[in-house]
Order: structure tokens, then sequence, then C-alpha cells
């Protein structure tokens, strides 16, 4: 009787760990932060994708919406995934990605993302050259802004010959700071312009010359 008790205290051991091995569950969580208005992003869409070891396969591992305290939770099992990518978006948002190693996620707790992004806005340089001539040179560099991203203004020298009137739009952070540094050749006028630009809108920057 001892042998058999014995026998099924070790089966039931040996089935305990070989459940165990490779299995269990991920619980990953956070908040999405609105750095244009200083508090959650609601309604922002949060995606994870996981990438397969050994196919290079992304697939869809879970998603949610956040409400009012910005926060998203998942819970996916454990799996042969090599990484995770999170998604973040939302309209007139920047879309925010976030990668997530499969060796740094820990089973018996919760791991923490947080993830923060901005308000979509613009600002109109609009420059006007009001006594022009031929070999009227004018230069400009953003000096603070956005940069860096797909849609994003071009980040070196702009070069501007003889009479202008036009406007150049470039997108940037809600809330937030954009200045250009420019020089009119041959002339004493130079200095620094800037505008805090408003989110989903565009603000208007002069350079008149």
């Amino acid at each position: 009787m001892k042998l058999i008790n014995l026998f099924l205290l070790s089966l039931s051991i040996m089935l305990l760990f070989g459940c165990n091995k490779g299995a269990g569950t991920f619980t990953l969580e956070g908040v999405i932060t609105d750095a244009s208005f200083n508090q959650p992003l609601t309604g922002a869409t949060v995606e994870l994708y996981g990438i397969s070891s050994g196919n290079n396969q992304y697939a869809l591992v879970a998603s949610a919406v956040t409400g009012e305290d910005g926060k998203y939770a998942f819970t996916f099992d454990r799996t042969r995934t090599e990484k995770y990518t999170l998604y973040v978006k939302k309209n007139q948002y920047f879309d925010q990605e976030l990668e997530v190693y499969y060796s740094q996620l820990k089973l018996k707790e919760t791991n923490i993302r947080n993830v923060t992004t901005t308000a979509k806005s613009w600002v109109e340089i609009k420059i006007f050259n009001n006594n022009a001539a031929n070999n009227d040179h004018l230069q400009f560099i953003r000096q603070q802004g956005k940069n860096g991203c797909s849609e994003c203004c071009f980040s070196g020298i702009t070069h501007l010959y003889g009479f202008q009137d036009t406007s150049i739009f470039c997108i940037n952070d809600g809330n937030s700071l954009y200045s250009i540094e420019y020089a009119v050749f041959g002339t004493s006028n130079t200095g620094i312009l800037g505008v805090t630009t408003t989110p989903f809108d565009t603000t208007v920057l002069n350079l008149t010359y």
C-alpha cells in the first residue's frame, strides 16, 4: 500500500511540473498618457502583436480601447514568441509603438508598460517678401519642434530666392513650441520666430522680410 501511495505521489508531482513547464499566462497593463493635455488618453486603441520564433510572422495577440483613466490590460498565453510589439493609435494623435521582448516578461507579476503620445497640430510658416529683388536670399531652419517622424517637415536648411508669397505647413506636437531661425543674406534681418501650436489645429507663424 505504501508503494502504491508513493507511486501516486510521484506521478502527481511529475504531472504537476510537466503541466507547468512552458505553460502559464502573462499579464500586461499600463496607462496611455496624452502629453499635450497632461492627462490620460481616452478612446485610444491598444493592440499587442507577437512575432513567433522561427517564422517572423506577426499575429494579433490582444486588443483594447482605453477608458477615461487611459488604462489598458491584457492577459495572454505564454507561447513560443520571440517578442511583442505594442501599438497605440487614436485619430489626430501620433501613433506610438513599443517593443516588449519575451525575456523581459514575468509570469508571477503584472508587467507594466506605460506609453505617452501627443495630439497632432500644425504650423503654417507664412513667408512674404514685401520688397522683392531677384537676388534676395532667405534661409531658415527649424530650431525647435517635431522632428524625425514620417509626417515631419524637412530637417535641414530651407533656401528661398526672389519674390515670395507662400506658406509651408509643418506638423508638431500639440501645445508645444515650434520655432525657426532665419537670415536674409546681405541684410541685418536675422532672428528666431516661434509659436505654440494649438492641438488639432493650424497656428500661423509670420515671416515677413
